[in-house]
C-alpha cells in the first residue's frame, strides 16, 4: 500500500509516494497552468515509473491521496473567481468599500509605504452595485432586536441575481454569536435560486471584526464554483483510474480535509503548498531530534519561511491578498518573490540591478530552458556561475540552455559595466541577501534568536542558496531534509499530518475566573468536533482534540494563543500568557494592571491518519561519488576555483570540506568556501560553517 502526497508549486509539481517499509520515491513534472490538474497526474505517473508501475495500478494500490494546490491562491491574485453578490446589514453595505482605511497599503513593504503617490485602493472584490442591504439586527449579547426581514431579504436576492451575481456571499452583524438569520437568508436563496453557491460568514469566519469577516466570506464565495470544478476533476480522475480512496485535500490550517469540506470552504486551500512545508518539518524535526527551525522553501517562484519553535509552528489567524486582509486562521508562513524564477532587471531610476518580485514561472521560465524566456533569473546565474550543471538538471531529464543563459545574463551586465560572471554572482548575492532578510524579519523582530535555531533548506533551489543566506544568519547548521526528498518536501508535508478541523467559540471573560466555566465551552466544541470526525469515519480512537484559547490585556485589540489545560489554575493560564506574551514582544511589555482576558475558545480536531515511515539508512544506501570537478565561479574568491562535484554524501563518508557541489537528483546542494558538509543516518545533508 502506497501513501501518495502531492504539491502544485508556480513551476514544478511534486509528488512523494511512501510504501510501508518507508521507502520514498519521488516524481516531479512541469505545472500546467491553466490546468493544473493535468501536472498533478503527470508528477504521479513520474513516480510510478520509477516504480514499474502504472498511473492505474499506483492509485488503486494508494491507501491515502493527499493534494496541496495553488488554485485557491492563483485564482485570488489574478482574479479569475466568481462575480460574487453580498447579502449584509442595513446600514452597512459600505464596510468592505471603506476597507477600515487601510485599503491603500495592506501587505505593502516599507520602500512601497514610503512613496505615498504610487498607492492606490485595489479593484473592489464587490462592486457596490452588488451589494444590498436587508434589515435584521443581532446584538453583541447574540439576542435578536430585529427580526430579519424576509420579504426584504427576497426581494435583495433577487436584485442581486438581476445583477448578474454567480455566487453569494452572507455576513450580517454579530452573527457569529447568533447565526439564526444568516442561516434563514441562505434557505431563502436556495428557495429562489436552488444549487447557487452560498458562504455565511458565521460558518467561514466566526469571529468578531466585521471586515475581516465579510472579506473572507466573500473570498469564499468568489472562490467556490472554481474550486468545486478543480477539486471534482481531481477526485473523478483519481476515480476513473483506479482508486477506491477519494483524494484529501491539505489547507492552510495545517493536516487536510475531504473533497466535501474543500467545496464548503475553498478559502482554506490558501497557501497549502508552503504550509505543508512547515507540516513536514516540523514532523521531520521531531524524527531527528530538532526543536527549534527555521524553514526556507525556495522553489522556482516564491521563497517561504516559518519558524517552528519548542517543536510548535507559529500560527496566525489572518492574511492578506490584493491589500484585502481577511480572518484566516493558518499556520504562519510568509512568501516573498525570490525564487529560481525570479528575473533579475535594471531599476530605470537608479540604474541599479535588482531581482523579483516578478517571475519567469513554468512558462515560459528562465532563458536556459529554452521555451521562449529572455529575461535573466536566479536560475539562469546558477547555470553561469557552474553551480547547475546543464547536463543534469532534474537528474538529467531536462537539459538547459547554457550558452543562451549566459548571453541572457551578459546582455544584462553590459548595461551596468559587468562581466557575465560577476553579473550573475551579483543576481545571486541579491537574491541570497533577500532570503536572509526575510528570515531576520521572521525571526529577530519576533523575540527569536537564529543561533538558536537550525535552517531546513528544501524545496528545488533551498539546498543551492542556503548556505550563503543562512551564514549571514549566523545559524549553526542547514539540514537539507533526507537529501534529494528536500526538493519536494511539501508534497512529503501532504501525508505527514492528519484530517483537521478548527472550532471557534467568542467569548469575552476577565481573569479571574473559573476554569471550570471555560471546560464547558469546550466540551460544547468538542462534541461538534467529534461529530463531525465520526461522519468523516473516524473511530473513537482516531479522535483527538487540542484546546487553545485566545488571551490579551484589557484594551488592546491584538491576542495571542495559549493551550489551555483543564487541570490548570487561572493564575497558572494567566502566567502562560504573560511569559509567552514577554517571549514575543520583550521583557517587562505586558501590563497585567490593564486587566487580562480570554476573547477565544478553539478546538483543534484531529482525525489521525497514518504517518509515513522514516527510515535510518546506517551509512549503507549510497557512495560518495566524486564524479568530477569542474571549474565554479565563487564570489567569496572572485575567480573561478576548480571545485568537486558529488552525486551523493552519505553517513559512513565522514565529512566533505567546501567548496563543493552535490549534484542530487532533483536538487543541487551547494557548499560554499568554509563550510563543510556531512551526512546523519538517516539521509540527511547537514552544512555546517567554519
Amino acid at each position: 500500500m502506497y501513501s501518495i502526497g502531492t504539491d502544485i508549486g508556480g513551476t514544478f509539481t511534486d509528488c512523494v509516494v511512501i510504501d510501508e517499509r518507508g521507502t520514498i520515491t519521488t516524481g516531479k513534472a512541469p505545472s500546467t497552468p491553466p490546468n493544473f490538474s493535468v501536472g498533478f497526474f503527470d508528477a504521479i505517473a513520474n513516480a510510478g515509473e520509477k516504480l514499474g508501475l502504472s498511473l492505474d495500478e499506483l492509485f488503486a494500490s494508494a491507501q491515502i491521496i493527499v493534494h496541496a494546490t495553488t488554485a485557491a491562491t492563483n485564482a485570488m491574485v489574478e482574479r479569475k473567481g466568481s462575480r460574487v453578490g453580498l447579502l449584509t446589514t442595513r446600514g452597512h453595505g459600505e464596510a468592505i468599500l471603506i476597507m477600515r482605511g487601510g485599503g491603500r497599503s495592506k501587505g505593502l513593504e516599507v520602500d512601497d509605504l514610503l512613496y505615498i503617490p504610487g498607492t492606490y485602493k485595489p479593484e473592489p472584490i464587490v462592486p457596490r452595485r452588488l451589494i444590498e442591504e436587508v434589515p435584521e439586527r443581532v446584538d453583541c449579547f447574540g439576542d435578536i432586536v430585529l427580526a430579519l426581514d424576509e420579504d426584504a431579504t427576497r426581494r435583495a436576492i433577487e436584485t442581486l441575481l438581476a445583477q448578474g451575481a454567480e455566487t453569494l456571499a452572507i455576513g450580517f452583524l454579530w452573527s457569529f454569536l447568533n447565526p439564526a438569520h444568516e442561516r434563514r437568508a441562505r434557505e431563502l436563496v436556495e428557495e429562489i435560486a436552488p444549487g447557487m453557491f452560498v458562504s455565511l460568514s458565521s460558518e467561514v469566519a466566526p469571529q468578531i471584526g466585521e471586515y475581516y469577516r465579510l472579506v473572507a466570506t466573500v473570498f469564499n464565495s468568489y472562490l467556490g464554483p472554481l474550486m468545486a470544478d478543480y477539486v471534482g476533476e481531481i477526485a473523478a480522475g483519481v476515480e476513473e483510474r483506479g482508486s477506491s480512496r477519494s483524494p484529501l485535500f491539505a489547507q492552510c490550517i495545517g493536516g487536510m480535509v475531504p473533497v466535501a469540506e474543500v467545496k464548503h470552504r475553498p478559502l482554506f486551500t490558501l497557501d497549502s503548498g508552503p504550509v505543508s512545508g512547515l507540516v513536514a518539518s516540523n514532523f521531520l524535526g521531531r524524527e531527528f531530534g530538532y526543536e527549534n527551525i527555521i524553514t526556507a522553501d525556495m522553489g522556482g517562484t516564491t521563497f517561504d519561511v516559518a519558524v517552528i519553535a519548542a517543536n510548535e509552528p507559529r500560527r496566525r489567524e489572518g492574511t492578506t491578498v490584493n491589500k484585502y486582509h481577511m480572518y484566516l486562521p493558518m499556520l504562519d508562513v510568509e512568501s516573498i518573490g525570490a525564487g529560481g524564477g525570479s528575473i533579475a532587471w535594471i531599476d530605470p531610476g537608479s540604474e541599479t540591478m535588482k531581482v523579483g518580485p516578478r517571475s519567469a514561472a513554468a512558462d515560459p521560465g528562465p532563458i536556459c530552458y529554452g521555451r521562449g524566456g529572455t529575461e535573466p533569473t536566479v536560475t539562469d546565474a546558477d547555470v553561469v556561475l557552474g553551480i547547475v550543471n546543464p547536463d543534469r538538471f532534474l537528474g538529467g531529464r531536462q537539459r538547459l540552455d547554457a550558452e543562451a543563459a549566459r548571453e541572457g545574463v551578459a546582455a544584462l551586465g553590459r548595461r551596468i559595466g559587468l562581466s557575465p560572471e560577476e553579473t550573475a554572482s551579483g543576481i545571486s548575492e541579491i537574491i541570497d541577501n533577500t532570503m536572509a532578510d526575510k528570515i531576520r524579519r521572521m525571526t529577530v523582530y519576533r523575540g527569536y534568536d537564529p543561533r538558536d535555531f537550525v535552517v531546513f533548506a528544501f524545496g528545488g533551489a533551498g539546498p543551492t542558496h542556503a548556505g550563503a543566506f543562512a551564514r549571514a544568519l549566523a545559524v549553526p547548521a542547514v539540514v537539507v531534509p533526507i537529501g534529494n526528498i528536500a526538493s519536494v518536501l511539501s508534497a512529503m508535508g501532504t501525508i505527514s499530518g492528519d484530517v483537521v478541523h478548527i472550532y471557534d467559540r467568542v467569548t469575552r471573560i476577565a481573569a479571574p475566573f473559573e476554569t471550570g466555566e471555560v471546560v464547558a465551552d469546550f466540551r460544547q466544541l468538542e462534541e461538534r468536533a467529534v461529530a463531525q470526525l465520526q461522519r468523516e469515519g473516524f473511530g473513537e480512537q482516531d479522535i483527538s482534540l487540542i484546546r487553545v484559547v485566545s488571551m490579551k490585556y484589557g484594551a488592546q485589540v491584538f491576542d495571542i494563543e495559549v493551550p489551555f489545560d483543564e487541570r490548570a489554575s487561572c493564575e497558572e493560564l494567566v502566567d502562560s500568557f504573560e511569559r509567552t506574551y514577554e517571549q514575543r514582544f520583550g521583557k517587562d511589555s505586558g501590563y497585567a494592571p490593564a486587566g487580562i482576558e480570554i476573547i477565544r475558545e478553539r478546538v483543534h480536531a484531529l482525525g489521525r491518519l497514518p504517518r509515513p515511515t522514516i527510515v535510518r539508512t546506517n551509512g549503507g544506501r549510497a557512495t560518495n561519488a566524486k564524479v568530477e570537478s569542474r571549474h565554479v565561479w565563487w564570489r567569496e574568491e572572485g575567480d573561478w576555483v576548480d571545485t568537486p562535484i558529488y552525486q551523493s554524501i552519505d553517513a559512513s563518508h565522514g565529512t566533505v570540506a567546501g567548496p563543493a557541489v552535490v549534484e542530487l537528483a532533483d536538487t543541487t546542494v551547494v557548499v560554499r568556501p568554509g563550510q563543510r558538509i556531512a551526512a546523519d543516518d538517516y539521509g540527511n545533508l547537514i552544512i555546517s560553517f567554519a
